[in-house]
């Protein structure tokens, strides 16, 4: 794991020039990381309606109503917001570095900048996913933690073992050796999806714990409801990791 931020971290001082546009960085990083929150809290509203709306005033129902449909629009505009802009973002960036460069490394570049902010906004999403579930249920919310750091652990090895393939792939083009398409997409893909196979299997046990602790009471109707969505959204996420970790280490060792 410690080897997934040690890339992430260098790559940012190289990408991205110091000042406005490393503050611009975290800002996008943020506002990725902010949207499953908010779609958990949407999905929190909507359990807590269904399931105890009937006991409750008109005014709150329609009070709660109002601030659903605000935060569901307002995770669709971050989303937009944030893919949109990122483009705009790293073409100020790389204009304002004053380095020259080929096409080449041009190329590298805005391959590596976007799997960049790409693996950033999925970490940092997988950590507030992990911490907003501690408001749930905090022991559950413990043991999601364990597996949260486990899976990264293994995509840390992962991610070495695959940047260290893809060195020696350039490597091999440089010394005009034949390097097949399916040899260099074949490795990323493998160990892609071994890393997200490892993480569904921990999300699978999870989904059983949950189950437990529903059926003994230690865990609400709703909240139970919305921490199963969270997992789900956490599996989608420990996907999206283990994909862009596999590409961010194609694009950084052709910067190599």
């Amino acid at each position: 794991m410690r080897k997934i931020f040690q890339e992430l971290f260098s790559s940012s001082k190289l990408l991205v020039p110091k000042g406005k546009y490393r503050t611009q960085l975290v800002l996008l990083v943020l506002i990725a990381a902010s949207i499953p929150v908010i779609e958990l809290l949407v999905a929190k509203l909507f359990t807590d309606l269904v399931v105890d709306g009937a006991d409750k005033p008109l005014a709150e129902i329609i009070v709660a109503g109002v601030v659903f449909a605000v935060l569901f629009i307002s995770t669709r505009t971050a989303n937009y917001l944030q893919k949109t802009y990122r483009v705009k973002f790293f073409d100020k960036a790389f204009g304002a570095d004053t380095r020259e460069k080929s096409k080449t490394k041009e190329s590298w570049e805005w391959a590596m900048g976007l799997e960049l902010v790409n693996v950033l906004s999925f970490l940092t999403q997988l950590f507030v996913i992990a911490f907003f579930l501690f408001a749930l249920s905090p022991l559950f919310a413990g043991l999601n933690m364990l597996l949260v750091l486990i899976v990264l652990q293994v995509m840390g090895v992962l991610f070495k073992r695959q940047l260290k393939k893809q060195r020696g792939f350039v490597e091999k083009k440089r010394a005009k050796k034949e390097v097949t398409p399916a040899e260099r997409l074949g490795s990323r893909i493998q160990q892609a999806e071994f890393g997200t196979l490892l993480a569904s299997f921990g999300v699978v046990v999870l989904l059983g714990v949950l189950i437990w602790f529903s059926l003994d009471g230690l865990v609400t109707l709703s909240n139970t409801i919305v921490l199963f969505l969270g997992l789900r959204l956490q599996n989608t996420t420990f996907s999206s990791v283990s994909s862009s970790l596999m590409r961010f280490a194609r694009a950084k060792a052709n910067s190599f």
